[in-house]
């Protein structure tokens, strides 16, 4: 076989092979067959791609609306734990299909429509003339929205086409009443229905349980009994309140801050006035004549072809042109300015009131001129015994030496988890920070000085690393003696429950039955739909709602097993329906326009068969891919 395989690789047919072969290398390449594919982007669709930072800047987007919204930080580890990042990616990916499709059929605003809709966000005016800003507007871009110009022009293109397709393909849409009537209808229902209540004061107590009965109960539950891995660290704590003591007021200082400060203390001389912006010296002279009379500045600017400006209580810094603001400010009360020729063109301005401006003396203000001087004289201290510390360290003393010797404050924690939950019960999940620090660390690690924030710095030394166990037998036995007696109640209240089941399906009445279990039985007659989850809770409700009239079900709470039985169904007042119909339709009518614009972008997604890379969307939340699926995995087990 060896010997015929080289005579075809002499022939004329094997190097027919080789040349279109390699000729297909040169037309298409050798990446895609050689190397797996690698891309930056998290999404593409057709010619659309989301890059990772565009994708990192939608999640911070997110991230810092959830912390505003309570008030309490998210980690990118937390929501990727969550799947937030999937479902994040999931949701772009259809926006971007959409808006990729619209593109490609030709549904797209012009760039002049797309221009005139920017100018119109109130964000982007000044806030001196209330017009559009172009050099506020490029501000915002790259310091609040970290977008560029092209970036927002598209994201506003996109979503005047999206809304403008999907609302054409949605007009005049309206559900058949007949759904609403229905949906009405069903909502408006009420049930009667009994409950027999089955607690442990139904069933006799167990006796402490066996040798054999509690080791099985230990090996079944060992995971649970598991103990998390705990570290035992001090803290050395740098923060400007522990050093707020020694700061010593220097008065030479003070004062020097006060001048430093005086302008910002100050309160600025205001002006009210009026600013007519003329095309030439005629119409500006007429203005000036009309400004004296009395006229209403309004009037004379419109007949005048110019433009009226009302500044109501500004400091000189508030007018945008400069020449104007100096003859402004120069003026008397009431007086009217000559012919202005300002930065932006030809002016004239008349003041109508002044308020003077005021500077404090420095007796008034030293009070919270002393607090300032201390918080940063304080942080101050804080960070240069940091460096002494660090100094001291680097010279071989031991950590908690060099705190004592330099007065900074040592704090022995006890043994926590990685989520901060002491072994004595308090939390120390305030300091996210300083937990991950302590944790990175192996035992008898010490960290260089970090900066937490605000003036404080801390350093950590791990002293002792306590692995994860499950604790002996012996040490839990107590414990797990009354859990075995808890868990062996509630199998005897759910055999009892199900022996309950049993007997009313074959007829017994309710009644009877809980006679018999010494149960309690509870009628609840008339339950609406709406608001039977208060009544009987939320897995009770959905039992009798989704159960037919006879029909015996059971529920299982913690501490309870509730048998039921559907005795009535009601149909609610043909009149009440009715109003609730009309009422209905508008909510119907939405739900229609939903699944027509889900609909529309999942049919867009497959048709530009879009692609999401989930791994690369971890990748640029800064965390590893591969960690991800372990904690994961990790996550899956314990549950």
């Amino acid at each position: 076989m060896i010997s015929s395989f080289r005579d075809f690789t002499k022939s004329i047919v094997f190097k027919v092979l080789m040349v279109a072969l390699i000729l297909s290398f040169a037309v298409f390449g050798m990446k895609d067959v050689f190397t797996a594919a690698s891309t930056n982007d998290v999404i593409v669709a057709g010619d659309r791609k989301m890059t990772t930072s565009e994708y990192r800047r939608r999640f911070d987007d997110w991230k810092t609306q959830q912390e505003q919204q309570y008030s309490q930080p998210v980690t990118y580890e937390e929501a990727v734990s969550h799947g937030i990042h999937v479902q994040m990616l999931e949701e772009l990916a259809n926006q971007e299909s959409l808006a990729g499709w619209l593109i490609k059929v030709g549904v797209r605003p012009s760039i002049k429509v797309v221009s005139d809709q920017i100018s119109k966000f109130p964000i982007f005016f000044d806030s001196i003339t209330g017009k559009f800003d172009k050099a506020k507007y490029q501000e915002e871009l790259a310091q609040r929205m970290k977008m560029s110009e092209g970036q927002f022009q598209q994201y506003i293109s996109d979503e005047m086409a999206q809304r403008q397709f999907v609302e054409s393909a949605v007009a005049g849409l309206k559900p058949p009443r007949i759904y609403a009537a229905m949906q009405s209808a069903f909502r408006l229902e009420s049930r009667d229905a009994t409950f027999l209540v089955l607690t442990p004061d139904s069933v006799e107590m167990p006796s402490d349980p066996s040798d054999a009965d509690l080791t099985k109960f230990y090996n079944d539950n060992k995971e649970k009994l598991r103990r998390p891995e705990l570290r035992q660290f001090v803290l050395a704590s740098f923060a400007p309140g522990d050093f707020a003591s020694k700061v010593v007021v220097d008065e030479a200082e003070l004062k020097k801050l006060y001048e430093f400060r005086r302008d910002t203390l100050s309160t600025p001389e205001v002006r009210a006035f009026v600013q007519i912006t003329v095309p030439d010296q005629k119409e500006a002279q007429n203005v000036i004549t009309g400004l004296n009379s009395g006229a209403d500045p309004a009037l004379l600017a419109k007949a005048h072809k110019g433009t009226l400006l009302t500044f109501d209580n500004k400091p000189k810094t508030a007018v945008p042109d400069r020449k104007v603001a100096d003859a402004a400010f120069a003026l008397k009360e009431g007086e009217t300015s000559g012919v202005i020729q300002g930065d932006l063109g030809l002016a004239v301005v008349k003041v109508s009131r002044i308020t003077a401006g005021s500077v404090p003396g420095y007796e008034s203000v030293r009070p919270t001129l002393e607090v300032d001087y201390k918080t940063d004289k304080a942080k101050d201290l804080a960070y240069k015994a940091s460096e002494e510390f660090e100094k001291e360290r680097a010279a071989g003393a031991d950590f908690v030496a060099a705190a004592q010797k330099l007065g900074v404050k040592i704090i022995q924690l006890p043994p926590m988890t990685a989520q901060g939950q002491m072994i004595n019960g308090q939390s120390f999940a305030q300091f996210p920070q300083i937990l991950k620090t302590a944790f990175d660390q192996p035992k008898g690690g010490e960290t260089e000085v970090t900066e937490l924030g605000n003036g404080e710095y801390y350093a950590i030394r791990v002293n002792e690393i306590i692995p994860s166990e499950v604790p002996a037998l012996d040490k839990v036995k107590p414990d797990l003696i009354q859990a075995w007696k808890a868990k062996t109640v509630m199998d005897r209240v759910v055999a009892k429950g199900d022996e309950a089941v049993a007997r009313l399906r074959k007829g017994e009445s309710i009644e009877a039955v809980a006679a018999s279990m010494k149960a309690k039985v509870e009628t609840m007659p008339g339950l609406q739909r709406q608001s039977a989850a208060q009544a009987v809770g939320q897995e009770i409700a959905g039992r009798v709602f989704g159960s037919k009239a006879g029909e015996v079900f059971q529920s299982r709470s913690q501490q309870a097993i509730v048998v039921g039985k559907v005795t009535a169904i009601h149909s609610g007042d043909a009149t009440t329906v009715n109003q609730a119909a009309v009422m209905t339709a508008q909510g119907l009518t939405y739900g229609l326009f939903e699944d027509i614009n889900n609909g529309t972008r999942k049919g867009a997604r497959t048709l530009l068969k879009t692609k999401t890379y989930p791994d690369t969307a971890v990748k640029a939340l800064g965390l590893d891919p591969k960690e991800v699926a372990k904690a994961a995995e990790a996550g899956k087990a314990t549950q």
